[in-house]
């Protein structure tokens, strides 16, 4: 019989109970969703909810948006970094930092895997960070707009640096309009758990869903359950179902 992997919670209200209490440990984890459907909040509270109740170092990259927004919007929600910061508890990078640290030229201001791996590997030891969210693997693929081949291989070889490391990753990706429930089409076949958010139009009133889609290693909820986003950030309605 196989032991269940160890569990790192998301601190997510509802959330949790529908993964069996968290991410299974040491995993890649991939959440979707079109514009406006929460998927940074939900990267921002898996990484604040680490270092805040677990006492866990965490790693947020955003790519898109810049620090100042993140912060910003993490305050809206009560989240004060400030203090975890100088603790060296939490890292916040954005893709100016980013090419900072790597020394690139880029003008186009994107990276690939390859650099996003070799600043890692140093973060990584520096920090003994345990969870890491990058927000997003679209912006990333933008790097290949011209060889989705080399994509998919590059793609391939990030998720299995992540797996080869002692930490448990989210990674944030979109899905577009003609159906397809990621950006790329691959994001989720490199991912041990997937999970879909949708912003659904009801009568002319947006609402917020959650699916579970896949989960190694893990007895999950496959049902699509209303999301609401409060004061406090995201909270998952996991006792009740939309059909």
């Amino acid at each position: 019989m196989k032991m269940m992997k160890a569990r790192v919670p998301t601190g997510i209200p509802g959330l949790d109970e529908l993964i069996s209490g968290g991410f299974a440990e040491n995993t890649v984890n991939l959440v979707s969703g079109p514009a406006g459907s929460a998927k940074s909040l939900m990267a921002i509270q898996y990484i604040y909810n680490g270092v805040k109740d677990k006492d866990e170092t965490g790693i947020y990259l955003t790519l898109e948006e810049p620090r100042d927004n993140i912060i910003r919007a993490m305050s809206v929600y009560g989240m004060d970094i400030t203090k975890y910061e100088e603790e060296g508890k939490l890292v916040l990078l954005d893709l100016g930092e980013v090419r900072r640290r790597l020394e690139t030229s880029e003008e186009e201001g994107v990276v690939g895997f390859e650099a996003i791996i070799n600043l890692m590997k140093n973060l990584l030891q520096f920090t003994g960070a345990k969870r890491m969210a990058v927000d997003s693997v679209t912006a990333i693929g933008l790097y290949y707009e011209d060889s989705p081949g080399k994509l998919r291989r590059e793609l391939f070889k990030f998720a299995g640096f992540l797996k080869e490391q002692n930490i448990t990753t989210l990674l944030v990706t979109e899905s577009i309009e003609d159906g397809e429930l990621t950006r790329y089409g691959i994001e989720q076949f490199i991912a041990d758990s997937f999970i879909v958010l949708g912003l659904e139009d009801v009568k002319g009133e947006l609402r917020r869903t959650i699916t579970v889609r896949k989960m190694r290693f893990t007895k999950h909820d496959t049902m699509k359950h209303p999301m609401l986003i409060t004061s406090s950030g995201i909270n998952v309605s996991a006792e009740s179902k939309v059909f």
